[in-house]
């Protein structure tokens, strides 16, 4: 690689900082989500009228999908300005946009106070929030792994990755603590959104101290910094845009209908058990938390098992136990079980994290620094806005499936089937790609 040697104290410190604050800034995004969907009984309950009590379901899963229909517009604006004008201040915009819509989401009064303008305001500023998680996935990634050494850049994207895991046992652990002191349908909600804030502000205060990216530095100096990073990433580079969204889509298919769709399950099945209203949230936040485990496990393990046995088969190998196993899985669910519900969801996550973990290391290895950010963000994000659709079919695909079935069953194989499609696409897009485990970053 040309260019001058970087200090070894240069690259530690940047890789330090940049991965802290991403690793914060990435919790944020999986810790919203997943308190998003906890709550999403809740927020159809607080935000649309009652009346119809699955309509208020399908509405409050749409609102979710807006958000990460902003997001592909959030990975153009911020990658566009992160590949020509530097990793860093891109960075600090994403997260200040995150933090304010948060906040904002926390405050909201609800239908019973507003009437219509709730969903609406809702709506509004979870495409702002959206929009600044489109410019965080990809970009903060981005960012550390062009510090970290070839040998350990796995380890490195694993450990970033587990802050998906981290931020469901957070989460988890928060709805249990919070919902044991407070109404979770008054205070409570509130409390928990504001939570996901106070760690983003947190990424962003490091984020202050944190240097540019080394790399984009080196490509500044030799003037290879493009005009247009997204229209050269997709002329170039369009075969390492196909990769992203066969992989990341698969991926993100199973992960939000897979792992999205449990606490809106339980839901469903409160309908013909009445118990399970009851005991909502220690048979729904209990599982949760404790399935997470084996998640940061997954992700740590699998970047880690990455480096020594290559991208590809990390990819391919764990996402294939997932398509056989995931209706098993789902049916473990039905015992209500706090044990097997846990377990059942640990094993779930763990599979699920050793190829997830993956992606964003092996899609760093497939594009030059000049168009990392925007080929990696447009991909991933816009992968977000279809993949958010999955717990949406697996509701519609369960409404279909409760006529010619029993309701349990039906609310078990509903998402296993969408899962089942991800992880199918998954499989196809790391068989057509190359090996890159070691390569460095041009």
């Amino acid at each position: 690689m040309s260019g001058p040697t970087i200090p070894e104290s240069t690259r530690r410190r940047g890789l330090m900082l940049a991965s802290i604050s991403t690793f914060f800034a990435w919790a944020l995004e999986y810790y919203d989500f997943l308190i998003y969907f906890s709550l999403v009984p809740y927020i159809s309950d607080l935000f649309f009228p009652k009346a119809n009590p699955l309509a208020g379901l399908l509405y409050t899963l749409l609102i979710f999908a807006v958000g990460y229909f902003a997001r592909p517009l959030g990975a153009i604006f911020f990658g566009h300005v992160g590949d020509k004008h530097g990793r860093r201040n891109a960075l600090l915009g994403d997260a200040i946009t995150m933090a304010i819509a948060t906040i904002v989401i926390a405050l909201l009064p609800t239908y019973s106070q507003i009437g219509i303008w709730a969903p609406i305001l809702l709506t509004i500023f979870r495409f702002v929030q959206g929009f600044g998680y489109g410019g965080e996935a990809g970009g903060g990634v981005v960012w550390a792994l062009e510090f970290a050494s070839p040998k350990w850049r796995g380890l490195v994207n694993g450990v970033l990755n587990s802050s998906m895991s981290v931020a469901s046992l957070l989460a988890s652990g928060l709805l249990l603590l919070v919902s044991a002191y407070y109404p979770i349908g008054t205070i409570g909600w509130r409390i928990l959104f504001l939570s996901g804030a106070v760690v983003v502000i947190i990424g962003l205060i490091i984020r202050f101290a944190a240097p540019e990216s080394i790399l984009w530095e080196r490509k500044k100096e030799e003037g290879r910094i493009v005009k247009v990073p997204l229209a050269t990433a997709i002329r170039r580079y369009w075969f390492s845009l196909v990769l992203v969204i066969l992989i990341n889509l698969g991926l993100t298919f199973v992960f939000y209908a897979g792992y999205g769709f449990v606490t809106t399950f339980t839901k469903l099945l409160s309908s013909y058990i009445p118990e399970l209203q009851k005991a909502f949230v220690q048979l729904t936040y209990l599982p949760l938390m404790l399935g997470s485990i084996g998640g940061i496990i997954g992700n740590t393990f699998g970047g880690y098992l990455t480096d020594l046995f290559g991208r590809r088969r990390m990819l391919i190998i764990p996402t294939a136990i997932l398509l056989v196993t995931i209706y098993p899985l789902y049916l473990a669910l039905t015992t209500l079980s706090i044990p097997i519900m846990a377990t059942s969801l640990a094993l779930m996550y763990f599979i699920f994290t050793l190829s997830a973990t993956v992606q964003t290391a092996y899609f760093s290895e497939i594009f030059p620094t000049e168009v990392r950010w925007s080929g990696i963000g447009f991909g991933w994000n816009l992968n977000a806005a279809i993949g958010s659709l999955a717990p949406t079919f697996a509701l519609i695909l369960y409404a279909n499936l409760k006529g010619s079935m029993s309701p349990i069953t039906a609310a078990a194989l509903a998402p296993s089937i969408v899962v089942m499609i991800g992880a199918a696409m998954t499989i196809i897009g790391a068989s057509i790609g190359p090996e890159t485990v070691r390569r460095a970053l041009d």
